[in-house]
């Protein structure tokens, strides 16, 4: 037999009064600590008028009934101070539960880690909408737009969505070559190139001449020049390697991978040969040259 089992379930209006009443209920020993922070991101979504139908539970044990789901969604609704959301519905259900056991199950069953939307998903989403991205592979594609907004924040200065709001940047179809591009550089055999900062990098690269960027990054994902030890791209190679196996005293941090790339690149528009990555002491963000 399980320990908690569905009593009755309801589709209901939302209306103050509903949240009001469920927001004043006695909680459920196993409910979360109340997070300020998923409540103000609940106020935005109501704001931006994004929120959807809500779902809420309730368990009963022994003679006593607690809230067990809809916590932070009550919180906000009975805060709002502006115009309260119009058309929304209240999925409510009401369990029982054996004992204290069974409560704690029933908690673990809303919202489980698994369950959640992760962000790729959300990137998928986004994506998918676009029949032109078909073949991009997926993972690819994500780190490619963050690398995008990496760069038009950390380097240029430009306001960028930031969190999974980062993913509608795929609605901008100035991105389609690129993003294309990266799927095909950055294949099965690059694992050292996977990092969101070099993609940083690889666009930056591809946006001040992209006939170059596409050569150059061509020779870094082959592991560099044959026969030329030298060569910008031979040593950017060998470098984010050395990276991946961990063979620095003190790892690179995230932006030492754009900086990387771009040192080697500019290295070469400068037609100068490379010894090493003297990246350590740069203080600003490179600037890629054309």
């Amino acid at each position: 037999m399980s320990e908690f089992r569905l009593i009755e379930s309801q589709t209901i209006p939302l209306t103050r009064e509903l949240a009001k009443q469920f927001h004043q209920m006695t909680p459920s020993p196993t409910e979360r600590p109340l997070d300020p922070r998923r409540v103000r991101h609940l106020k935005e979504k109501a704001e931006s008028g994004l929120l959807v139908n809500f779902h809420w539970a309730k368990v009963k044990v022994g003679n006593q009934i607690v809230r067990m789901n809809g916590q932070h969604s009550s919180s906000m609704l009975t805060g709002l101070n502006g115009q309260f959301p119009e058309g929304l519905y209240v999925h409510m259900d009401e369990y029982e539960a054996t004992d204290a056991n069974g409560q704690a199950l029933l908690f673990r069953q809303f919202d489980d880690r698994k369950s959640g939307r992760s962000p790729g998903d959300v990137a998928g989403a986004y994506q998918g909408l676009y029949k032109e991205l078909a073949d991009v592979p997926r993972p690819t594609a994500k780190m490619a737009i963050e690398g995008i907004a990496w760069y038009d924040i950390k380097v240029q200065g430009i306001p960028r969505p930031t969190g999974d709001d980062v993913y509608s940047m795929f609605r901008e179809r100035i991105y389609d070559g690129f993003l294309h591009w990266v799927g095909e550089v950055l294949g099965l055999k690059q694992p050292e190139m996977k990092r969101v900062q070099l993609c940083s990098a690889l666009y930056g690269t591809f946006t001040v001449n992209e006939a170059m960027a596409k050569e150059f990054w061509d020779h870094v994902a082959r592991g560099g020049v044959e026969y030329e030890e030298s060569h910008p791209a031979s040593v950017l190679s060998r470098w984010l390697v050395d990276a991946k196996n961990r063979e620095f005293k003190t790892p690179p941090k995230p932006a030492h991978f754009y900086q990387a790339g771009i040192y080697a690149w500019n290295a070469l528009r400068e037609q100068k040969e490379l010894k090493s990555m003297n990246i350590d002491k740069l203080k600003n963000m490179l600037e890629p040259i054309a």
